[in-house]
């Protein structure tokens, strides 16, 4: 009997290794940065400094650096990986070591505080823009709290959402993400891009959700996808990033 059990346990390992390599890489690594008052142009060109040293590492991993400009955490920088495996950060392709000492030396004594998170990419609750090729000039960041009891409905009015968009050619384009570790439980982030201050005006062409989901479902579900959705959410915060490129370092392809 037991050489049954040992050899399931040998199938069974080999295909959840196996499933672990065909997942699809969804994690993100953000870093909030926040520059000593007085010195952003010092952490500016520090960060100038540190995107031309990992394209003399030629590192094959994009660094992605965003500014906050609105709300409590104006003036804060977010510097962000995407597209993970949590694997990948067990043999990164510049060591650790490495990219903190050099972090230290042109970047670390402009900064006052740092919070490191971990977000997870939801593509099955999103809309994301399929002809996109890299970050938008500004992102729309809605931070939605929810409420520890109401997850399973949050997640599913997400998902009907999306479906409702698919279904209805909604332009609207949004990406949803999981907080994982780094903060509160029951964190999500909605990113929206936007390629100009212009594009934050209201769309008299475009449907608000509630109707969206109308013409997609019907009053009925609509008021039921709706009411899920408004009743999970404990609070909110939006705020509207800038990406800067120039601080940030994208491999050559």
């Amino acid at each position: 009997m037991n050489k049954y059990v040992c050899a399931l346990g040998v199938v069974l390992l080999a295909a959840l290794s196996a499933s672990a390599q065909t997942e699809p890489a969804n994690i993100a690594g953000v870093e909030f940065q926040t520059p000593k008052n007085g010195m952003t142009s010092q952490y500016e060109q520090g960060r100038k400094q540190k995107a031309d040293w990992h394209k003399q590492q030629k590192d094959p991993s994009p660094l992605y650096v965003f500014e906050t400009l609105t709300g409590e955490m104006t003036g804060t920088y977010l510097v962000c990986r995407f597209n993970l495996h949590w694997a990948d950060m067990d043999k990164p392709p510049i060591p650790d070591a490495s990219d903190t000492e050099e972090y230290a030396k042109v970047v670390g004594s402009y900064v006052q505080t740092i919070t490191d998170q971990y977000y997870e990419f939801l593509p099955k609750i999103s809309n994301p823009d399929p002809a996109a090729n890299g970050p938008a000039k500004f992102t729309e960041f809605v931070t939605f709290h929810v409420k520890r009891d109401k997850t399973a409905d949050f997640r599913s009015a997400l998902g009907r959402i999306a479906e409702a968009s698919k279904k209805s050619s909604w332009p609207v384009r949004y990406e949803i993400y999981e907080m994982d570790f780094g903060g509160k439980a029951g964190t999500y982030v909605l990113a929206e891009p936007h390629g100009s201050w212009a594009d934050f005006e209201s769309k008299p062409d475009v449907k608000p959700l509630r109707h969206m989901l109308e013409d997609a479902f019907g009053a009925a579900e609509a008021d039921a996808v709706y009411g899920r959705l408004i009743g999970a959410i404990d609070s909110e915060d939006a705020n509207i990033l800038q990406y800067r490129l120039d601080l940030s370092y994208v491999p050559a392809k």
